[in-house]
């Protein structure tokens, strides 16, 4: 049976298919499943392409774009015999942060407890609360409960109490970033079914309960920037976003005389995070110009990557301190993402942050024989994404017989953020005045927004205050202004590198 003919047979199965698309800065994934009939996901199709056009997770090239998303999109359809119109895509960037709000309802019925309708009528509230004027609320978590007396409780329902209080952490994006997607998508010819925030996603697919409840930090390290997501009480208490990834590395390595197009094979293949780990005699080949090789001391190389990696650890040490939750990760950190693969990357997150590491894939919820083909951890965004797919509903995907004819845009789900920017803003439908979020600040140290304590923040029905103060589930100020308190830390990437790279004589090892 030829290839084609295969494709063909299993259209004929009539299958429901999730995509997921992952654009990132060095590469764009593009990943079809479906569910087997136990309810696992199958993996049918995973083609990933270099990506240009993007940087720190924010479309700058229209064209460059969209014209990647069509060649990863069109070789997935090549294989399955199918035409895609519709997926899911993440966004990561400095443009994502989250602030705190507190609110409160006084209870119908104090006399017989908390009831369901009382904490809905809360939800509700929060629902209505409106992002400023260029952001857009991606998602909306409870952080905490108190009842009267400033006594928190995490199930409310049933407590007498004749007023109920919460926090809530609001997940806010920018507008321009997921106006250039859903742009870059539509000249790709597809419809966005869903946007959700990376650092979300990818925490879901691979953390377990115990995890989430006792304490744990995902740090997801990917091109241009690296994601921090901080989890305790079965809560998402903090997200941020480091501007610097696995390009920096690659940076570093090409400064010093290596070819662009060997570097992150020279990386991947014999780099490593902690150099006292390398002997110092091993040499390894790089093609050069003509039949000339340049060699390369493989403790040399080691140097360059921890010196940078070492610099992203501390920023995500930082990050995890301003969370307010540093001395609660009873189980450490996480890391995923691209240059997650780097050996002895566990050792080096250890030796700079003091929490045990280790390194993981979003294999939770995949067929066992789809699992062996995700194993490398820089396709966790996109594995996350179809994972995430899968709850909110199957994609627009159709046979691709002769004269095929792309279906009109279908409308998005309600589940992340309306893609279609002629689509008008609710209008709430509440008889009191919606809440404002607050406003991204302009430098990192008033950009964090933290969780006052409910007691002082907690206004009268129709007057929610926002909390704009450093602390718990709050944002710090890297999600707000880009490099902030970053740029004073990279001056130190390679200082301590006194070898040079030298000409080698023999072929120890060739890349």
């Amino acid at each position: 049976m030829t290839d084609r003919s295969y494709a063909r047979s299993r259209i004929m199965e009539k299958k429901n298919y999730i995509v997921g698309i992952d654009v990132g800065s060095s590469n764009i994934v593009v990943v079809v499943g479906s569910k087997n009939e136990s309810g696992d996901m199958v993996v049918e199709a995973l083609v990933e392409k270099a990506s240009k056009g993007v940087n720190a997770g924010m479309v700058e090239n229209i064209n460059q774009v969209s014209e990647c998303v069509r060649a990863a999109k069109m070789e997935a359809e090549e294989k399955l015999g199918i035409r895609i119109s519709e997926a899911y895509a993440g966004v990561s960037g400095a443009f994502i942060r989250c602030a705190s709000l507190s609110d409160h309802v006084y209870i119908r019925e104090p006399q017989n407890g908390i009831s369901q309708s009382d904490v809905d009528a809360l939800f509700l509230r929060m629902k209505e609360v409106v992002a400023p004027e260029n952001e857009v609320i991606m998602e909306r978590i409870p952080q905490r409960y108190v009842v009267d007396g400033n006594r928190e409780v995490a199930d409310p329902v049933g407590a007498f109490s004749r007023q109920l209080s919460a926090t809530f952490n609001f997940i806010l994006c920018e507008k321009t970033p997921l106006e250039r997607l859903n742009m870059a998508f539509r000249h790709s010819g597809l419809q966005l079914a869903g946007v959700y925030a990376n650092s979300m996603i990818v925490s879901e697919s691979l953390l377990s309960e115990d995890e989430r409840m006792e304490g744990v930090a995902v740090v997801d390290i990917g091109g241009s920037t690296t994601d921090v997501a901080v989890y305790h009480g079965n809560i998402l208490r903090h997200i941020a976003t480091i501007p610097m990834g696995g390009s920096a590395i690659n940076g570093d390595i090409k400064m010093h005389g290596i070819p662009e197009r060997n570097v992150e094979s020279l990386k991947r293949k014999c780099g490593s995070a902690i150099a006292e780990f390398v002997s110092e005699q091993k040499l390894i080949q790089i093609p050069s110009m003509g039949h000339r090789t340049k060699g390369v001391l493989r403790r040399n190389l080691a140097a360059i990557i921890e010196a940078r990696l070492t610099d992203i650890a501390e920023f995500v040490k930082a990050e995890i301190k301003d969370s307010g939750y540093a001395g609660r990760l009873s189980f450490g950190l996480v890391l995923t993402g691209g240059s997650a693969a780097i050996e002895h990357i566990e050792e080096l997150f250890h030796r700079v942050t003091g929490y045990d590491v280790r390194v993981a894939t979003a294999t939770s919820g995949l067929e066992e024989d789809s699992r062996s083909g995700i194993e490398c951890p820089e396709h966790t965004a996109a594995v996350s994404l179809l994972l995430k797919g899968a709850e909110q509903g199957v994609c627009a995907v159709t046979p691709k017989p002769m004269g095929y004819v792309a279906p009109e845009p279908r409308t998005p789900r309600p589940a992340g953020y309306p893609y279609t920017a002629s689509t008008p803003t609710p209008t709430p439908t509440a008889t009191h005045t919606p809440s404002q979020m607050p406003t991204p600040a302009t430098t990192p140290e008033q950009n964090g927004v933290g969780n006052t304590p409910v007691s002082d923040a907690v206004a009268e029905p129709n007057n929610v205050t926002p909390s704009a103060t450093e602390g718990e589930g709050s944002s710090s100020g890297s999600t707000g202004s880009g490099w902030g308190k970053f740029g004073n830390m990279l001056k130190k990437l390679t200082d301590g590198i006194n070898k040079t790279f030298d000409r080698a004589d023999e072929d120890d090892e060739i890349i």
